[in-house]
């Protein structure tokens, strides 16, 4: 019998909670604040398009990261089992509601960004400062980032709690355990390994480092930049092996081939 028959009956059917959002058609702002309640999801979207245009290890990194922050949500609300706040409303929200995993995932990014932010003079020009107005535009464009980045994080925290799915402690809750998570996650895999290269979390990245250029990503520590293909690493050369002499073009190393 076809699986298209009007005559069966359909199974229990369940939403896919992740995406699943309901909100007040009569608020002016819901449908803005719903769609920016989904960006965290987006986010995943966005590192795999990077990931594939980039083939940057620190676009890796990042995703892995936000990975183990939703795993650590979850291993918290199971710990702390606070319901949400419309108890008794089941279709706001399943599960448990301490911390709010959207709010931790924007936090989480916001830690890692403000990081990255901080640390760009050192991953872009080998540690040589800039001065006068190339000083003054790299500081507004930091500036800008960190701004947008941060209001970003803001709003959806506001949505999840405007769309009734999150308590003001339970937001609260989630953003600060995704500021720690993010910063504790970026201090061992990205400022240690840039700043201490020696130190356990630097051996790590480095060896990770040679093996990811050489299946032919890009190493080093910049968001953008790809060079080559998908594997061509070896067969070009990478790390310490790599063909061709270096130049240095306003402070970045770039190889030539020959």
């Amino acid at each position: 019998m076809s699986s298209l028959d009007p005559t069966r009956s359909l199974p229990p059917l369940k939403s896919f909670s992740l995406t699943h959002i309901l909100y007040d058609p009569t608020h002016p702002l819901s449908i803005p604040l719903t769609l920016l309640s989904l960006t965290p999801i987006f986010l995943f979207v966005s590192y795999l398009t990077l990931l594939i245009f980039t083939r940057r290890l620190t676009i890796v990194f990042l995703a892995l990261g936000s990975l183990s922050n939703e795993t650590l949500n979850l291993v918290l609300k199971r710990i702390w089992r606070a319901d949400r706040p419309w108890k008794g409303h089941g279709e706001v929200g399943e599960g448990y509601g301490m911390p709010s995993s959207h709010t931790q995932a924007a936090a989480f990014l916001v830690a890692w960004s403000i990081g990255y932010a901080l640390t760009s003079e050192r991953r872009y020009t080998q540690g040589t400062k800039a001065s006068g107005r190339l000083a003054l535009v790299r500081t507004v464009r930091k500036g800008i980032w960190v701004f947008g980045v941060v209001l970003w994080s803001i709003l959806v925290a506001y949505s999840r709690w405007h769309l009734h799915y999150h308590s003001p402690v339970q937001i609260l809750a989630g953003y600060s355990v995704g500021l720690l998570a993010g910063s504790t996650y970026f201090f061992l895999t990205e400022y240690l390994p840039l700043y201490h290269p020696t130190s356990l979390p630097g051996r790590i990245r480095g060896g990770l480092d040679y093996v990811w250029r050489g299946i032919g990503g890009v190493g080093g520590w910049q968001l953008g930049g790809a060079e080559g293909g998908w594997g061509e690493g070896w067969l070009l050369g990478s790390g310490s092996d790599a063909q061709g002499p270096s130049i240095e073009i306003s402070g970045a190393r770039i190889k030539k081939r020959a």
